[in-house]
């Protein structure tokens, strides 16, 4: 106890290190900025051209997730070991108190922001909970689920929640379950959203498989023939699906499930993230042309536009929303 008190305290004199010594000013446009999530103890934040911004967030300890809120301009970290998710709001006029600490959860992992009333999602160990947008309230819980990752829908607020021993339901903006899919996976580990038209993308790595289901948790297509699938990434405009194949190699899937072009990306890439604004993509790869780690920007037809060398990147998030 005395352990998880101290590991708690040190995060936040951190997080009160980095508001004091913030060179960045503080605005809530969003201009298609990535944040990423480096060695798991560092927030980076990268301009759109790839640039590095002066927002860095340092010490924290297994960072897991760091998601913007487009509209309000609001990020979110989850770090794991300190059962914590912080609240930082780039809009705030006092940078002493631009961070907030949600109410424990643990082990959170998986973050999900719906811009249209800031709400978020995180998935813990084995609960879900949905928190409001100034992070003081759990509006809605979801148990019984184990290593759960969430996506939610901008359009009604309702979120896709998978389950690590195979299964994958969606619940309602008020957390009631709204759809439990027949279909059954041997580990579903990432889903992703089509906030138009409703549909779910579900990767399973070692099943070596990719389902899209409607909203009402039925199979529309299945894909097999990718290996190890991860991270899945709707762009939101077109339905077109950004995947990883074999840890190396970006993929992207029409809204039918055809192969549009097939791209090597890196030797560990762990996160990619859609811009829905252009149809390009983020991509977190551990090692990069460096081998001490480098994101990269792709175009929408798969030529490498940049890469900026941050060591170790293990997450990568955009901010995709109808009303950019």
């Amino acid at each position: 106890m005395k352990k998880r008190v101290f590991c708690t305290l040190k995060i936040l004199s951190a997080v009160l290190a980095l508001i004091a010594i913030s060179l960045n000013p503080l605005h809530a446009n969003y201009n298609g900025e990535c944040w990423v999530v480096s060695g798991g103890d560092t927030v980076y934040k990268l301009n759109a051209d790839g640039m590095a911004d002066p927002t860095i967030i340092p010490g924290l300890t297994q960072a897991q997730a760091a998601v913007i809120d487009p509209k309000s301009g609001v990020v979110w970290i989850a770090v794991s070991a300190a059962n914590l998710v912080f609240r930082y709001d780039t809009a705030h006029p006092d940078p002493n108190q631009a961070f907030s600490q949600l109410p424990p959860i643990e082990r959170p992992h998986s973050v999900s922001v719906n811009p249209t009333d800031g709400t978020v999602w995180v998935g813990g160990i084995n609960t879900v909970q949905k928190f409001s947008a100034d992070g003081t309230q759990v509006l809605a819980a979801v148990t019984g689920v184990h290593e759960p990752t969430v996506a939610v829908n901008s359009t009604d607020g309702s979120c896709w929640v998978t389950d690590s021993r195979g299964t994958i339901a969606r619940y309602s903006a008020a957390g009631a379950a709204a759809a439990t899919s027949p279909v059954k996976l041997k580990e579903p580990k990432y889903v992703s959203v089509n906030s138009t038209s409703g549909n779910a993308w579900v990767t399973d790595p070692h099943g070596n498989v990719i389902v899209k289901l409607s909203p009402s948790g039925q199979e529309l297509l299945r894909v097999t023939e990718l290996k190890l699938p991860s991270s899945p990434s709707v762009n939101q405009r077109d339905g077109n699906l950004w995947v990883v194949a074999d840890g190396n190699t970006l993929v992207k899937l029409s809204a039918s499930g055809q192969k549009l072009l097939e791209v090597p990306a890196g030797m560990a890439v762990l996160s990619i993230c859609a811009s829905s604004q252009d149809g390009g993509v983020w991509v977190a790869d551990q090692f990069g042309s460096t081998f001490q780690g480098g994101v990269s920007k792709f175009s929408a037809d798969g030529q490498q536009l940049f890469e900026n060398p941050i060591p170790q990147p293990s997450f990568v998030s955009v901010g995709n929303w109808a009303g950019q």
